[in-house]
């Protein structure tokens, strides 16, 4: 039998070398290559789902312009032919009625000149009736400043841009649809692909803040600090590029870079950089804010909860402390209670050793000398904490007292236990 194989029940069985068996035997452990292939399993493995999601967005918004672009461009080609055919029209009907108007009134002047106001105002009436449809605004644009060459609304590039605004969503609003079935579209794309696009934000930004975080050492306070600090560097960089290769002033670019990343989007500004540039920084400066806006918002939240749960021990805190005190104002009202008492007994004492007319002998330590006892004994047992400590005051007491008149008549044991 070999050393890689063992006989069990008369059935020779081979021995798996390495594993568990290999380990505790001494054997070395054999560490595989790591090659390519698994280097990028690997990197699948731990990021497969934040690049899942990304390439799903990526998809997602280039078939959304695709199917914009076949729902909204033949229908932009007819529109233009009949503006086109309209304007024609209006230009052929106003020139018309200024020669028909001129071999009438060629002779007066004036009458002339007024039904020429009113065909002017007429024509231009008509003509900017047309400036309510959008693409035939496009259309008398690429008239006046493209040499007569129409340009396209919905381009391919237009539509990608228009569904990644779509999605964030910024809504430029430079181009709409117009037909019924793409406004039926957009509300069933939107309605699919915002949540898709806030996720796929919401998990490239934890991404890398998990990474930035541990960079800063999980320090809250300086990471805190440098987004705040890149959130107000990124539209400032951004509008500096974007003047330096536009005709934007760097005010417009820095204003067209705020607007862009914090989702507003009024669409006054027409995109000033290429399509794919603008939707790269549209991404990462939506993600960066949602990043810091996150972060912060958490954080102030934390410190909000964090107060009130301390004003709250704060108040139960106060509330012992009350109860605590009104027991003290009590013991203290008995203590003072006891000793009136025992001062009025031995008032009382004195009177009946007055009215018999007798003087009793005085004993061998002086009843002056006893008081004073009882008095530090009970102000050592006073509590010291008690807000109110009135002051008693027996002078016929003290007088008696001192002159000897007053001894004590009881043993100790009663007395102990009268005040007690």
């Amino acid at each position: 039998m070999s050393a890689n194989a063992r006989s069990f029940g008369g059935t020779k069985m081979a021995r798996k070398a390495g594993g568990l068996a290999a380990i505790m035997a001494g054997q070395p452990v054999v560490q595989h290559k790591r090659t390519i292939r698994t280097a990028i399993k690997a990197v699948f493995r731990s990021s497969g789902l934040h690049i899942g999601l990304v390439i799903t967005c990526m998809i997602y918004i280039y078939l959304g312009a695709i199917i914009f672009r076949y729902l909204e461009h033949p229908h932009e080609i007819e529109i233009r032919e009949e503006t086109s055919l309209r304007f024609e029209e209006l230009q052929q009907r106003f020139l018309r009625d200024v020669e028909e108007m001129k071999d009438t009134l060629d002779d007066d002047e004036y009458g002339f000149n007024a039904t020429l106001d009113v065909l002017i105002n007429n024509y231009l009436e008509e003509l900017f009736k047309s400036f309510d449809n959008p693409i035939a605004r496009n259309y008398f644009d690429s008239l006046f400043y493209n040499e007569g060459e129409y340009v396209d609304l919905w381009t391919m590039d237009a539509s990608v841009l228009f569904t990644a605004t779509t999605m964030v969503p910024v809504g430029f609003g430079l181009i709409t649809p117009l037909t019924w079935k793409g406004r039926m579209f957009l509300v069933i794309y939107a309605i699919v692909g915002i949540p898709l696009a806030l996720v796929t934000i919401s998990d490239i930004g934890k991404f890398f803040c998990d990474a930035i975080f541990k960079l800063f050492r999980e320090s809250t306070t300086i990471f805190m600090a440098a987004l705040l600090m890149l959130l107000l560097l990124y539209p400032l960089v951004g509008g500096v590029c974007i003047h330096n290769v536009s005709h934007l002033s760097l005010f417009d670019s820095v204003y067209y870079c705020c607007i862009t990343i914090l989702t507003v989007g009024f669409g006054d500004i027409d995109p000033p950089i290429p399509v794919p540039y603008l939707i790269m920084f549209i991404v990462v400066g939506v993600t960066l804010v949602t990043i810091s806006v996150d972060v912060i918002a958490t954080n102030i939240i934390h410190q909000i909860h964090y107060m009130g749960r301390q004003m709250g021990k704060a108040k139960v805190i106060a509330d012992k402390m009350i109860q605590m005190a009104q027991k003290i104002s009590i013991n203290k009202g008995l203590g003072l209670g006891m000793t009136q008492l025992g001062a009025f007994a031995k008032m009382g004492m004195m009177i009946n050793i007055t009215s018999n007319g007798g003087m009793l002998p005085r004993n061998h330590r002086s009843c002056d000398e006893d008081y004073k006892e009882e008095e530090e004994e009970e102000e050592q047992t006073q509590r010291k904490s008690t807000a109110f400590d009135p002051e008693v005051e027996f002078d016929l007491i003290d007088k008696l007292a001192s002159n000897g008149y007053l001894i004590e008549t009881w043993d100790e044991q009663e007395n102990d236990a009268f005040y007690e």
